[in-house]
């Protein structure tokens, strides 16, 4: 009889057939902080872990750098990658990535971060990719491919419904089956089914009650059974609570291990953030077994994700060598600088204050505690250390000024956790003064405002509001110098009470180590923005679809919003956000026209094309991102006004114009049904809207789907 098993399938059954079970077991867990321990005889390498995902960071559980350490390039953070709409270079990015990873020896990253933005003080916010589920969806796709070129295996976390850093190893998120499918798992679904990820990462939190570790539901039914997801699924660091039922159902490696898990319990934040884990060590997996609570069916199982993912990225057959430890190489900066330019999303500029003209400035007053420290990232395991110290915005500034202007600074303000620190009203209020007095007596005052690793990161969720009396800085700031522009770094969306005060407000996130050179190549006009949000800025924290439910009472929060995330909240209510979704300006307009559906009839099976003119009618080359929403004008069921379905980024040239041209299927018109346990498309009429944000619609078609 003719076997059917593939080739990669008979490989690994005949190492599996080869492994006692000590070995098997010894899998199941880490050996210690980052590594699991390999089996020689079988030619089974260890894997070897870092964190990620905006860089290479090392890969001890101290998050500090000593000299005999190393540094990396720091990418641009996730929500700024995502504020490219450029999938193209986030899986340049993922490459340049993977190439540092190899060159230091190791074998699988941490990352990407794909979980949804749903609420702006999740102090994670800035590792995703925003509150769009297509959106990030395309992100986390070009990412995983770009880092399993390399042939590394990329982990996509944190799997699922992990939206806030409050309790997040303790609470329990009680969300919709149907909120899971359209929001908070597609991009999970398109990195592993479109971008081939060979890991996921389980969450600390529950959903539905049951640990993210030993959720069967998580991890067989939607991982495995609906998508068909073969690769591995390693803990959250220290995330597991049990041993039989984890391993039932379906985690396969728990991290950390060894001298790792016995560390982890002596660390001083190991109560309050009652870390876990040891379960799947050889002393309770071969107890579990004795005591018959545990097959070796699952285990082999277990055994069997794990060498696919080895096998699948190349690593049974690759001839281990000695890591290179070339790092940080001119190509891979210079999708760093281009990732930075890329994100910074231009969202007022009142009477073109910018850009910035040498010709016409005399003085320049920079203020602001982000001014003299460049803001590469947030806190906590994402954090890189640049190999290379990254130059601050105020001496990115001055090194493009030059001579020609006289450039000030005034710190202005000064955060906790801070070098200079100050918590005195009379040391805040002369820090103003003196900010005050420069930008009075400067042709134009640039504040860099927001927040830092100390005060946005992991294991904390943030403020909404803006720290250390920034706000009252801006505005004093304002009233003695008309021609202010505020740029902001954060991961997530600030209220902006001081909006009509200032010119021109630039949002920079954290991005990354060409911080410096980038924001001065952009505020100075040397680089046309391009960035747009991808995430809805509120008014007030009051207007967000999760105030009311989050951070949640006794350890248990309640997505009451369901399917209304971000805009699609904002649209529904009829609120008016501070910005929109996919909002950003530029240094040239562009005009949209002529948009032709190619048919007035979907039919199962049929692929419909939607084609616009796009034209730049300004005076500078620059890129538009051309977004495409659409509306189910009939649902049966309750649906978002609109929702992303498609975006192309396009650069032009003074003058000229690009046919822009999406293709919807049929999936584009779905939704997932409760009832059926299924995605569905109704028949009905369904219009297309075309334009630069989810507020700025400038071309609306249609079409029936017909079945």
């Amino acid at each position: 009889m003719t076997s059917t098993a593939s080739p990669l399938d008979r490989r690994i059954d005949e190492l599996v057939g080869q492994m006692t079970l000590d070995e098997k077991i010894s899998l199941l867990h880490g050996a210690n902080w980052m590594d699991t321990p390999p089996i020689p005889r079988l030619g089974i390498p260890a894997i070897k872990m870092n964190d990620g995902p905006l860089g290479v960071r090392y890969w001890s559980k101290d998050v500090s750098t000593s000299p005999e350490r190393f540094g990396t390039t720091a990418f641009p953070a996730g929500i700024a990658m995502a504020a490219t709409w450029d999938p193209p270079l986030v899986e340049q990015e993922g490459q340049a990535i993977a190439q540092q990873v190899k060159a230091l020896g190791r074998n699988m990253l941490l990352g990407p971060t794909v979980n949804i933005v749903r609420v702006p003080q999740w102090g994670r916010n800035f590792e995703g990719y925003g509150e769009d589920p297509y959106l990030a969806g395309r992100m986390a796709t070009a990412y995983v491919r770009g880092v399993k070129h390399e042939g590394v295996i990329a982990t996509i976390k944190h799997f699922a419904a992990n939206n806030q850093e409050v309790e997040r190893n303790r609470v329990d998120v009680e969300v919709s089956e149907r909120a899971l499918h359209e929001v908070y798992f597609p991009a999970f679904k398109a990195a592993i089914q479109e971008g081939e990820a060979g890991a996921v990462m389980s969450a600390y939190n529950k959903v539905n009650g049951h640990w993210c570790s030993e959720n069967a539901f998580l991890l067989e039914d939607v991982l495995r059974r609906q998508w068909g997801f073969q690769g591995l699924v390693v803990s959250d660091w220290g995330s597991t609570h049990t041993t039989a039922k984890t391993l039932d159902a379906g985690l396969d490696v728990e991290m950390p291990g060894g001298e790792g898990i016995a560390n982890f319990r002596k660390a001083p934040d190991f109560t309050e953030f009652h870390f876990d884990g040891g379960y799947l060590d050889a002393e309770q997996v071969n107890a579990a077994v004795a005591l018959g609570e545990v097959s070796i069916a699952v285990i082999d199982r277990r055994i069997r994700h794990i060498l696919w993912a080895l096998a699948t990225h190349g690593l049974l057959d690759r001839q281990e060598t000695q890591p290179t430890l070339i790092v940080d190489t001119p190509e891979q900066r210079a999708v760093a600088r281009q990732a930075a330019v890329e994100s910074l999303v231009l969202l007022k500029n009142h009477d073109a204050v910018l850009p910035l003209q040498v010709d016409q400035l005399k003085s320049l007053a920079v203020i602001g505690p982000n001014a003299t420290v460049p803001r590469t990232g947030g806190g906590g395991s994402s954090r890189v250390i640049p190999k290379v110290e990254a130059q601050s915005p105020l001496d990115g500034l001055k090194a493009r000024a030059g001579s020609q202007v006289k450039i000030g600074f005034a710190q202005g303000a000064a955060m906790a956790g801070e070098p200079g620190a100050t918590t005195t009203l009379e040391a805040q209020a002369r820090l103003r003064e003196e900010a005050v007095a420069l930008a009075r007596q400067s042709d134009v005052a640039v504040l860099f405002v927001g927040f830092s690793p100390a005060s946005e990161q992991e294991s904390y969720d943030r403020t909404f509001e803006l720290p250390a009396g920034q706000d009252a800085l801006v505005s004093a700031v304002a009233a003695a110098n008309p021609r202010t522009v505020v740029v902001v770094h954060a991961g997530g969306p600030v209220p902006m009470p001081w909006l009509d005060e200032v010119r021109a407000v630039v949002m920079a996130w954290y991005p990354g180590q060409a911080v410096g050179p980038a924001l001065a190549a952009v505020l100075f006009g040397d680089e046309n923005p391009s960035g747009k949000l991808p995430v809805t800025f509120p008014k007030a924290w009051q207007d967000s679809p999760a105030y009311g439910n989050y951070p949640g009472n006794d350890l248990k929060v309640r997505y009451a919003e369901g399917i209304y995330v971000g805009y699609r909240y904002f649209d529904e209510k009829g609120l008016e956000p501070l910005f929109p979704f996919g909002h950003g300006l530029s240094y040239t307009t562009f005009a949209y026209s002529d948009l032709v559906v190619d048919r007035a009839e979907l039919r199962p099976g049929q692929w419909l094309e939607a084609s616009m003119k796009v034209r730049n009618c300004g005076p500078r080359t620059g890129a538009e991102v051309v977004q495409l929403y659409l509306q189910d004008v009939e649902a049966s069921v309750d649906r978002p006004p609109r929702e992303l379905k498609g975006f192309h980024r396009v650069v032009l040239a003074p003058g000229e114009t690009a046919l822009v041209t999406f293709r919807l299927g049929i999936e584009a018109l779905a939704f997932y049904d409760e009832k059926a346990k299924a995605w569905v498309s109704e028949p009905g009429k369904f219009e297309i809207h075309v334009g630069a944000s989810s507020r700025d619609l400038r071309l609306v078609g249609s079409f029936d789907y017909v079945r």
